[in-house]
């Protein structure tokens, strides 16, 4: 084969690979926001558990609504039934998690955010072996995020607000991913 057509080759195939793209955002801080309405109405409803959680007395976390329209048709799922936790799962970046898994699967999205700048990236797993080989490419339309301060330690409280429009592109098929809402939650250390 000669070294032209095998570079040509070459680099065909390294084009046709997808790498993940991130765009990190700065947010915005409002010590106030925990004083906003909203969290008054999540403390009168009991949280929505995860299969594997048991504390029956805590109190809403999320007010999210998640939404996916699917080829530019009405939403197909559209829903508030999230939690939300956060953990440090290094040191460095701080990851809030807005989503529910039943044990056979789940969907939401997460917030990775780190000395005042965050990404959002949507989330789906399942137990089934083909849906985990799909790739999955997102291109961000638009991300804000607030939260009431600019450092977290364990243990401490976080409120927060997001909003983002990403757009996903799985096998020619575009889905697009909407956030809109207030969260809150503690600190904790991923386990």
């Amino acid at each position: 084969m000669k070294p032209s057509l095998f570079l040509i080759i070459f680099l065909f195939f390294c084009s046709c690979k997808k790498e993940k793209t991130i765009v990190w955002g700065n947010a915005d801080f409002d010590s106030k926001i925990s004083s906003n309405s909203i969290y008054q109405k999540l403390n009168t409803q009991k949280e929505i558990l995860a299969v594997y959680e048991h504390d029956t007395s805590m109190r809403r976390t999320s007010d999210v609504i998640f939404t996916k329209e699917y080829d530019g048709a009405n939403p197909l799922q559209s829903s508030k039934h999230y939690n939300c936790r956060s953990y440090y799962f290094n040191p460095e970046i701080l990851t809030i998690n807005i989503g529910l898994g039943s044990g056979l699967g789940g969907d939401g999205f997460i917030i990775n955010y780190k000395n005042g700048k965050f990404y959002t990236e949507p989330y789906y797993y399942t137990d089934l072996e083909e849906d985990k080989k799909k790739e999955h490419v997102y291109q961000l339309i638009g991300q804000t995020l607030t939260l009431d301060k600019s450092q977290y330690k364990l243990g401490d409280s976080l409120y927060g607000n997001i909003n983002f429009h990403i757009l996903e592109i799985n096998e020619g098929r575009q889905t697009e991913l909407c956030a809109n809402g207030f969260f809150r939650t503690k600190v904790g250390k991923h386990e």
